[in-house]
């Protein structure tokens, strides 16, 4: 039976995809004989990636509006085997933002399939003019549905933590880009402090001269904010270069980064330096937990000193530096012969498991469909921010946490209710774990609540194509949904096989549901009239029947 009202739906979650597919390498399937109904399973892409791009102040995706698409690149060890979710890849690694989304996947083939023995690891770098550049580490060891969200701080808005301070500082007198007038530039409060002195040559990353007049960009993170920390580029616990050029798995125990770009009027960047160094000071908050101690840091305690590649997004050691106590302040001061970003960070690579303990969400009474998890991760010896979690939970099944630093104790706080009708037992939020990557699972209690008014909508697709009905095509897709109402209540919904369980759905609401593909977003909005739609007989166009099923 059809229902009209669920076939934008499959307009979009569906054939948006065999459409976009058409153009890629995906094969055309053979011919394997009459007589019989075949079905064809479609779902190629069997890990996908989700990205969000959030504003770190609001929450808000940046360009939900249509009007921002942000830049996101693709870099690391495994790069060539991330694509888009339809199969395609594009040039650079290059993917642009869409409503805030990205959605990415993983090739199907042997060697980019993730496991614990093989774990896929790659970065995303997001830039956007007005926002610091940062970057996410991701690492995933099994086929299914990943989420990152990478906040960005909005210079003119920036979150609890993050201080900026913007100037015309100095000047370059010369074709050469030596500097005329030196300058300081500090942000409130102190935090941070830069000097550029008379005489030093600044020069871009491909050796021209800046000229005329120079603008200052400097940004402080405190290290003791978790919204500060949050948006920490490349992500707390990641992978590292050492200063003998080895590459480390690990996590950055913080007292402090700061961001630095110093542009000339032409928008040259400066990159290097001749004849100087630039002078950088950065206040370290006393509450700061030095783990090499076991104390809070102290005047004479050392600290290694990292810069960033904005390109790639990975954080390179530098050297040793020494706190100081200036006038009752701790803070440390370095002398800068290249510019980057930088942090005063301690680093352990310690012992990381690819796979983690399985968490086990036990549902009362059990629930059809699946939804996100939302939590913090914190460390229990300093109360430190680590990372921000995110799980596809589908009732009883086990679902294991990737690339977990060893016999770190943490806890986390989960955010947000699942849905309307489910919430996180008070008893298991904070959620204490003395070991990630220990053998026992850990257990987190959902309350259902039975009084809920919200219903989860069941639906069944079978597509065939007209030059050959001997062929049942059941889809696979995943997309977002919303309450039209409520557009910044957006959640992750999948069709596998030609079915989908949609939860937390009110029966007579209006809801918006949307795609990312090949750089373009699609949606569209539905009444719900029913929990139950099969739609049975949807019939490919013919061109697609061709290209990609040989139909």
């Amino acid at each position: 039976m059809k229902f009209q009202i669920f076939k934008k739906i499959i307009l979009l979650a569906v054939i948006s995809a065999f459409v976009v597919m058409a153009d890629t390498s995906c094969k055309k399937f053979a011919d394997v004989g009459d007589g019989l109904k075949i079905i064809i399973d479609y779902n190629l892409i069997k890990t996908s990636i989700s990205v969000q791009l959030v504003d770190a102040t609001s929450g808000n995706l940046i360009g939900r509006d249509g009007t921002v698409s942000v830049k996101t690149t693709i870099t690391g060890q495994h790069k060539e085997g991330v694509v888009d979710i339809s199969g395609f890849q594009n040039e650079n690694y290059v993917y642009m933002s869409q409503r805030g989304f990205v959605s990415l996947g993983l090739l199907p083939e042997p060697i980019y399939k993730p496991s614990e023995s093989n774990p896929i690891s790659f970065n995303i770098v997001a830039d956007y003019e007005g926002y610091v550049s940062t970057s996410q580490h991701v690492t995933i060891a099994q086929e299914g549905d990943n989420f990152v969200v990478i906040r960005m701080v909005k210079l003119d808005d920036p979150p609890s933590g993050v201080v900026v301070r913007r100037e015309n500082a100095a000047t370059v007198s010369d074709a050469t880009g030596r500097v005329s007038s030196p300058a300081v530039v500090e942000t409130p409060a102190g935090k941070a402090r830069l000097t550029i002195p008379e005489g030093i040559i600044l020069k871009d990353i491909s050796g021209s001269p800046l000229q005329g007049n120079i603008d200052v960009l400097l940004v402080h993170f405190d290290n003791t904010d978790p919204e500060a920390m949050a948006s920490f580029p490349g992500g707390l616990v990641t992978n590292v270069t050492r200063s003998d050029g080895s590459n480390e798995d690990g996590m950055f125990y913080s007292a402090g980064f700061v961001a630095i770009e110093i542009t000339d009027a032409g928008g040259r960047k400066a990159a290097n330096f001749e004849q100087g160094t630039l002078g950088l000071v950065s206040q370290v908050n006393p509450e700061t937990f030095n783990p090499v101690t076991g104390n809070k840091v102290v005047s004479g305690d050392e600290i290694p000193l990292w810069s960033y590649d904005e390109a790639n997004g990975f954080w390179k050691e530098e050297s040793m530096l020494m706190i100081g106590n200036t006038s009752g302040t701790l803070e440390v001061q370095a002398e800068l012969s290249h510019l980057s970003y930088y942090n005063f960070d301690w680093f352990f690579g310690g012992p990381f498991c690819n796979i983690g303990a399985p968490f086990v969400f036990s549902i009362n009474p059990p629930i059809v469909g699946c939804f996100v998890m939302y939590g913090t991760m914190y460390r229990q010896m300093d109360d430190a921010f680590m990372q921000t979690i995110y799980m596809w939970v589908c009732n009883d099944t086990p679902v294991d946490i990737y690339f977990a630093p060893s016999d770190v104790p943490v806890y986390i706080i989960w955010h947000n209710e699942p849905t309307s009708s489910l919430s996180v037992d008070p008893l298991d939020n904070p959620t204490f774990i003395d070991n990630l990557c220990g053998a026992n699972p850990i257990n987190i209690n959902i309350i259902n609540n039975p009084n809920s008014t919200y219903s989860t909508v069941t639906i069944h697709v079978e597509a065939y194509c007209a030059s050959d009905t001997t062929y049942i095509i059941y889809p696979s897709q995943g997309a977002w949904i919303w309450p039209v109402n409520d557009p910044d209540n957006m959640r992750w919904v999948e069709m596998i096989a030609g079915d989908a369980q949609i939860m937390d759905i009110q029966i007579g609401g209006t809801y918006g549901i949307g795609l990312y593909y090949r750089d373009e977003w699609y949606e569209t909005e539905f009444l719900v009239t029913q929990s139950n739609y099969s739609y049975y007989d949807f019939e490919i166009p013919a061109d697609v029947c061709d290209e990609v099923f040989g139909l």
